[in-house]
């Protein structure tokens, strides 16, 4: 299921995604990539290529779903294999946005190398997602390079920020200063409503960080049993929030994709995402549905190649076994 809107009059409140068919209109586009047929929807945007280039990463958040992931990785086999995808995405006509993530993409061992084979390619749209420990000392390469660096922040003091991530991480002020370094890259700062929760919670969070180019707020995920993470939804509360934007934020977009739902305001002068995603009910369809059915494509960090962040669900490229 795909829905977009950009008139307030067919905004959907409180837009359950469970309510649609995410397996529907998956087989509108066919493409061949490492010599297999996959099938993709119609819509450019849900040709999304995660670039997962590291497990590692120097946050312990309670709610991350990477938090007990294992270290399996191998730089060589991982930039092999993101140019090969690049390549056959790019020769498939399938090649639109791109995100390099993690872990902590910053610590990825070969990270100019990989820069080097992204500025190679024609992607149309180049995120990041850090939680910007490091990007005061890889401004130059990223500046540029990327449409948007997206840097997770999940409270407004910066103690309360660090104790979530339970490291150090950028400093309101160190935030400014990054933004004021990046002359052709955007900033978003993204946080996960795990602190941030009511309504007066969120204005002061968009006040406090309004100098960014855009702010994103995120619902805790519901998530299936194997992730090991447990939390509060608090879907109330994040109803209580959308139903304030819809009554004093201007509105620009909202989206229904696949297994989450995504919407854009504008208030205080800059553009405001809200996104939920419910990757439990994922995972649920994606063992019912074909092989050859993809939403989005991954380069694990150890050269796999998969449809999947479950690594033994829809493989394209296996470098260790040669399935390609």
């Amino acid at each position: 299921m795909i829905k977009t809107v950009t008139d307030k009059k067919d905004y959907i409140k409180k837009c359950d995604v469970e309510d649609f068919n995410i397996s529907k209109h998956y087989y509108d586009k066919k493409v061949q990539l490492f010599g297999k047929d996959v099938y993709l929807n119609s819509d450019p945007w849900l040709w999304h290529l995660h670039l997962k280039c590291t497990d590692k990463c120097n946050g312990k958040c309670d709610f991350c779903v990477e938090q007990g992931c294992p270290i399996n990785e191998d730089a060589n086999d991982f930039l092999d294999s993101t140019d090969r995808m690049l390549h056959e995405m790019n020769n498939a006509g399938c090649l639109n946005s791109v995100s390099v993530t993690g872990g902590e993409p910053l610590l990825f061992s070969k990270l100019d190398a990989l820069v080097d084979i992204l500025k190679s390619y024609p992607i149309q749209f180049l995120t990041m997602n850090t939680n910007g420990t490091y990007l005061k000392e890889h401004i130059d390469l990223i500046d540029g390079t990327f449409d948007y660096v997206d840097i997770s922040r999940h409270a407004i003091d910066d103690n309360d920020n660090e104790q979530i991530f339970k490291t150090k991480v950028p400093s309101k002020e160190e935030l400014q200063y990054i933004k004021n370094q990046l002359q052709k890259t955007k900033m978003r700062i993204q946080c996960v409503m795990y602190k941030v929760k009511s309504i007066d919670d969120m204005n002061k969070f968009i006040k406090a960080f309004n100098f960014a180019d855009d702010l994103s707020f995120r619902r805790l995920m519901k998530l299936s049993d194997e992730y090991g993470v447990n939390y509060k939804i608090g879907e109330d509360d994040y109803d209580k929030i959308l139903d304030y934007a819809y009554n004093n934020f201007d509105f620009i977009q909202q989206t229904i994709q696949d297994y989450y739902v995504y919407e854009i305001w504008k208030a205080f002068g800059v553009n405001i995402t809200y996104s939920y995603s419910n990757m439990s009910m994922l995972r649920d369809k994606e063992k019912k549905e074909s092989e050859d059915v993809f939403r989005e494509f991954i380069v694990h960090p150890d050269g796999l190649v998969s449809g999947s962040w479950k690594k033994d669900n829809k493989i394209l490229r296996n470098v260790k076994n040669k399935i390609h």
